[in-house]
Order: C-alpha cells, then structure tokens, then sequence
C-alpha cells in the first residue's frame, strides 16, 4: 500500500480508507460470485434457488450504493483536477481508467434487470463477467493511477476527497458504511480506518452499528 511513497508523503497523502473500500468491492464481488454459482443451471436444468433469496438483492444494493458513491466522490474530488495536469502516458492512465469505469456501467444494470426480473440466467453471467472486470479496474487503478495522487495533488486537494465521500454517504449512511468497509478486513485495515475516527464513532460502531449491520441478510453471509 502506497509503495514508493516516502514517509513524509504517507502521511499527508493517507489512502487508508481507499484502499479498504477497494477491499470491500472485492470482497462483496466474491461473493456475489458465489451467488452467481448457485443461482445457476443445476442437474437436470433446473434452476437452484440462490437468486430468490433477499440476501442477493440485500448485498447488491449495499455494495451498488457505496460503489456509486465511491465512484462520484473520486471523479469530483481526484480525477477531475487531475485530468488538466498529466500529460502522456499518465493522462492516457487516467483517461483508460475512467473508459474502464463506463464499461462497468451496463454490467451493473444488467444486474438490476437479472434481479428485478428473477433471471437467473443473465445474472449468473453478470455474477461471473462483473467481478472479474471490476477486479482488472481496481487492480488497473492501484498499479497506475493512485501512484498519481501525491505527484498531481496538494494535500487539501486530496483531503477534498474525504469531505465529499462524507457528504456522499451522509451521517446516517455512516451506520452502514463503516461496518460494511470493515466486514472480513484484516485487523491492519480495521485498526487503521478505525484510528482515523473519533471515539464516539468507534464507539457507536462496536457497539451499535456492528451488531445491527451482522443481523442484516447481505450476501447469504
């Protein structure tokens, strides 16, 4: 995480919280993976019954919000400013990424359709098509762009990101991201998002927002 940076860098330029969110795509596209496997074609050709289950529509709709949240905070805060500063090859990244980002845009409705619908079918190909393009996207993004931050931004442009994803998911929202940021990480990535928010979130997040967020039917999980 943040290789090549030097110290100085690090903590001025602290993508901790990106990170983890890309963490928790990956992780909410694995299982939706998983879903896609069971709500396949079966022995006989019968379909099996994993997309009837609330828990798919339940975990699709907590990952699509905060991805598109995700996705509007970083165009408006990052990527916009950056756009008229690289040159070349780093502007070819950005603009690559971005091309990546609107490919995903009909394999997320067609998930919508699959699910509004009950296909099993078509969601069994966006559940196998849509994590792996996402994955190439985030891994594209790590390797090529995110390195571009601390070279292109000052360090309140970059905290812009942070106060707009904020506004984004609301303080209400904050209930369910936090917990659903934190689901399966590694105790590194909890304790080093966690570090970073008041005691009386930490608080409300163990006590309060944890136990509720683990009684919701996401994923089957």
């Amino acid at each position: 995480m943040n290789a090549g940076l030097g110290e100085s860098a690090r903590r001025r330029f602290d993508l901790t919280m990106l990170y983890a969110a890309y963490g928790a795509f990956r992780r909410d596209m694995g299982r939706m993976a998983a879903a896609g496997r069971t709500a396949g074609p079966v022995a006989g050709g019968t379909p099996a019954t994993g997309l009837a289950s609330p828990a798919v529509t339940n975990g699709w709709a907590v990952f699509k919000t905060h991805w598109l949240a995700q996705q509007a905070a970083e165009r408006r805060a990052l990527w916009t400013v950056m756009r008229g500063r690289l040159t070349g090859v780093r502007a070819e990244w950005l603009e690559a990424m971005e091309s990546q980002a609107i490919r995903l845009v009909p394999l997320m409705d067609a998930v919508d359709a699959a699910l509004e619908h009950g296909d099993r079918h078509v969601f069994g190909r966006c559940a196998h098509g849509l994590p792996a393009s996402l994955e190439a996207h985030l891994d594209f993004k790590e390797a090529n762009v995110l390195p571009l931050i601390h070279r292109t931004l000052t360090t309140f442009e970059w905290g812009t990101y942070d106060v707009e994803l904020r506004g984004r998911i609301g303080v209400r929202g904050l209930r369910v991201f936090l917990p659903w940021l934190l689901d399966g990480a590694s105790e590194t990535t909890s304790g080093a998002v966690l570090r970073q928010l008041p005691p009386p979130v930490r608080v409300a997040h163990r006590t309060v927002w944890l136990p509720r967020y683990r009684r919701r039917d996401l994923w089957g999980h």
